[in-house]
């Protein structure tokens, strides 16, 4: 009986914390550089402004003051999954935002972070920073597709792009769908035909 109300107790808690992260649906940012002959060093930075920031806490159902990079440096903020220590203490400001900075560690070639899904701008950014160039990259126009936004960043060239699409023309997607029902169709009539 004992282990029946641990059970149902465990499960309670659990569902309640469920809850405040349920809504925090999010999609990934992979970010890839390609094209960087010399293997050069760089740091890459993610940018978030603050109304994102404000946005994931109000989301959590946090009440928290904003308090810039401290604001993630002190704090859990379901939907800002970073490690502490690549918080920056650095604020970068673009047109009057302020912008927090977050280190990206590389994993298999792909830096990535995953962004709440609901936020309703693209107005996060990305910096890459080293002692010979430091290059802010802009991702207000970019597609998130099947809950992933990818971006390849030309090093050499300092620009970005989203990978080329495959997509088969209409006209072929309707000449299979065609060539298939005729293929139904005679299998159909084959088995009749054995009776």
């Amino acid at each position: 009986m004992k282990k029946l109300i641990t059970v149902i107790i465990i499960g309670i808690l659990i569902g309640m914390m469920g809850y405040v992260y349920a809504i925090q649906d999010t999609f990934e940012i992979e970010f890839k550089t390609f094209n960087n002959k010399k293997d050069e060093k760089f740091d890459l930075y993610i940018l978030l402004p603050e109304d994102y920031i404000k946005f994931a806490m109000n989301e959590a159902n946090l009440n928290l003051e904003y308090d810039g990079a401290n604001t993630i440096k002190k704090n859990t903020i379901p939907g800002i999954t970073v490690k502490k220590e690549n918080v920056q203490n650095e604020i970068y400001q673009e047109n009057g935002i302020q912008y927090i900075q977050i280190r990206l560690d590389k994993e298999n070639e792909i830096y990535s972070f995953d962004l709440l899904e609901k936020y309703p701008k693209m107005d996060i950014k990305f910096r890459i920073k080293n002692l010979q160039k430091d290059y802010i990259v802009h991702i207000d126009n970019f597609e998130i597709v099947k809950g992933r936004c990818e971006i390849e960043y030309d090093y050499a060239k300092d620009t970005i792009k989203q990978p080329d699409r495959k997509v088969m023309p209409s006209g072929i997607i309707a000449l299979i769908i065609i060539l298939i029902a005729i293929l139904i169709v005679a299998g159909i009539a084959r088995i009749k035909g054995r009776k």
